[in-house]
């Protein structure tokens, strides 16, 4: 059993819940929420809210929300800042991996703003894109992540967390990702006001995921051991080795692409960049984040933060959509999206993720810059797999995508949970993949000793000596 790394637990955790659910049920006595707090930016009023909602497992004894969230107005004593992130672990130490992320990345970011070796951000003529690596931003992730490593020691072999934060800066909005939360902004088209017309979405962050063959090939240069890209039926054996898993969203596929050491079997994570994950790590795993600065102006209306526990189901249409319904009451767009999450979940699965959910209104003032087109800033487009995701997932549920993994597994042993694991998206440590598996019980290794490559527990590692054979 794999021991925190340190005696001293400082950051805060959550009591279990006292009865164990039948079946999906949102209760509501098992979640967090900051109710609207009211902005004055020098270019817009603002208005923010979150509601973290713990996940429902009736197959699973005392599950405790490994989400979180940070939301600090007046950011290291600025009137004109705002800090607002979402934070989701996973794996058996992820509550504590995003806990001690979200005490810990504030204080880094203000530490690293006072560094003048470090370019800062926020001011309007500060040049965009900035280099990530010079930036106080991007070494805030960075030591974060080194925090939640010495904190969880052992632990953190196959723990971690995702965390996408904004930081606002009078009107400058800079985000910075890693794993698969994610971030979206609704901007009202050119002289409508904030309750006319639809709002057009801008994609704020791009999942890190093994579909993207930048990620892919990043990991490749980074990796210190030799790292494989599969779904579980290539590591199962179900289906050849390949990297053509095209380029549906995460949310579409059943089976998504993994990464594992080659050779083995874990970690089986579906991210390409965490906080924490310490074996992930050595595969090109990164805690460097994606950056994005943008302006906010007159169009901009809506942010909103959310763990994948919302957007496993929803579509970014549907969610901006929820938000937009609620305009001027941030929370209570919150507590729609966050409802309609579940119901999903409910619908189709047998749990329901944590979810969490952030949004900031936004209201122009005088001064507010004019309005940008989108598709001139070089964000990341939104594919037509996910604007048609569930209709792919139907399809590859009935089993007509032919060069897909097969829905049935030979090993009865693992046909059940296997399949259970394909209905979803995937950010899970090997354990989690495989709950009714005791990685200690040699018996059962031997029963699923025909699996490829055997199931490896990542607490069994040894630092390699030599070449691989």
């Amino acid at each position: 059993m794999a021991t925190l790394g340190t005696d001293k637990q400082w950051w805060p955790t959550r009591e279990p819940p006292t009865r164990q659910p039948d079946e999906v049920d949102m209760d509501t006595t098992r979640r967090e929420t900051r109710r609207n707090v009211n902005l004055r930016l020098p270019f817009h009023d603002a208005q923010c809210a979150v509601v973290c909602q713990e996940g429902c497992y009736p197959d699973k004894k005392a599950h405790v929300n490994q989400d979180t969230f940070i939301l600090e107005t007046g950011f290291a004593g600025e009137r004109e800042h705002v800090l607002i992130g979402v934070f989701d672990g996973h794996g058996g130490a992820g509550e504590h991996a995003a806990q001690i992320a979200a005490a810990t990345f504030p204080r880094e970011l203000e530490k690293h703003r006072r560094d003048p070796e470090l370019e800062s951000h926020g001011d309007r003529s500060a040049p965009v894109p900035l280099d990530a690596r010079a930036t106080a931003y991007a070494r805030a992730f960075v030591d974060t992540d080194l925090v939640v490593q010495k904190n969880l020691g052992d632990a953190c072999k196959s723990s971690g967390t995702t965390a996408v934060v904004a930081h606002i800066v009078c009107d400058m909005l800079h985000m910075g990702n890693v794993g698969d939360s994610r971030a979206i902004l609704g901007t009202a088209r050119t002289g409508e006001d904030g309750n006319a017309g639809a709002w057009d979405i801008v994609e704020v962050t791009h999942d890190q995921t093994c579909f993207r063959r930048d990620e892919r090939e990043r990991m490749r240069k980074e990796a210190r051991e030799p790292v494989l890209f599969a779904t579980l039926g290539m590591i199962l054996g179900e289906t050849p080795l390949s990297e053509d898993f095209g380029d549906e969203s995460i949310e579409a596929a059943d089976d998504p692409p993994r990464v594992f050491r080659n050779g083995a079997s874990y970690p089986g994570c579906a991210f390409t960049r965490s906080l924490g994950d310490t074996v992930g790590k050595r595969l090109g795993v990164s805690s460097d984040p994606e950056l994005l600065t943008y302006q906010l102006d007159k169009n901009s209306r809506c942010l909103v933060i959310a763990s994948d526990g919302v957007f496993e189901f929803m579509t970014n249409e549907e969610v901006m959509a929820a938000a937009k319904r609620h305009w001027g009451n941030a929370l209570a767009a919150c507590e729609e999206i966050v409802a309609t999450a579940y119901d999903y979940w409910a619908t189709e699965d047998s749990r329901s993720d944590d979810v969490t959910c952030a949004v900031v209104f936004l209201t122009p003032r005088s001064g507010a810059a004019d309005g940008a087109d989108p598709d001139d800033l070089g964000l990341p487009k939104i594919s037509e797999a996910k604007d048609n995701w569930r209709k792919l997932r139907d399809v590859l549920r009935a089993g007509a995508i032919k060069n897909r993994p097969a829905i049935r597994f030979a090993n009865a042993v693992l046909a059940k949970m296997a399949i259970d694991v394909r209905h979803r998206r995937g950010s899970l440590a090997m354990e989690e993949l495989f709950p009714g598996f005791d990685f200690e019980s040699v018996g059962l290794a031997k029963r699923m000793s025909s699996l490829k490559g055997g199931l490896s527990h990542p607490d069994d590692y040894v630092e390699p000596t030599g070449e691989d054979n």
